[in-house]
């Protein structure tokens, strides 16, 4: 993140509620496919992340680098200390049901890397790429 917009402000885990992780996004940046948010209709699906404090500026560049079809849409999180953002901004590709694929070995390294920078458990990676190691199994 800091490569690509500089520094931010202020960053804190939270959660986004009625959304699952989707793997359905193709990045030239990163060749292969990468994370998007699929709204759901079960508030018991949530996805667990970190918010950041940008400028205008720094969010257009975040958009301009993610490429075509990229947009910064309001979504609703809980912080983990108990306060809400209602309008936060998610960048999220709407592909509607487009196959997932499992992301690049470099993309998955980039985000379990930022999930240990922000304290987050071992079993919540297993969790996002668990279905992809279930899929490689000898059947």
């Amino acid at each position: 993140m800091r490569k690509r917009i500089g520094e931010w402000r202020l960053s804190k885990r939270a959660i986004a509620r009625n959304y699952i992780v989707v793997f359905n996004h193709f990045s030239k940046n990163w060749q292969g496919y990468t994370a998007n948010l699929k709204k759901t209709d079960k508030f018991e699906d949530t996805v667990h992340g970190v918010v950041y404090h940008l400028g205008e500026d720094q969010l257009s560049t975040l958009i301009r680098i993610e490429g075509e079809g990229a947009t910064a849409l309001d979504i609703h999180v809980e912080l983990e200390d108990g306060n809400e953002i209602s309008h936060a901004r998610a960048i999220i590709w709407n592909i509607g049901d487009a196959k997932e694929h499992e992301p690049s070995k470099t993309y998955r390294k980039m985000m379990e890397e930022g999930f240990s920078q922000h304290g987050f458990a071992e079993s919540y990676e297993k969790t996002l790429f668990g279905k992809f190691e279930e899929q490689q199994r000898p059947k």
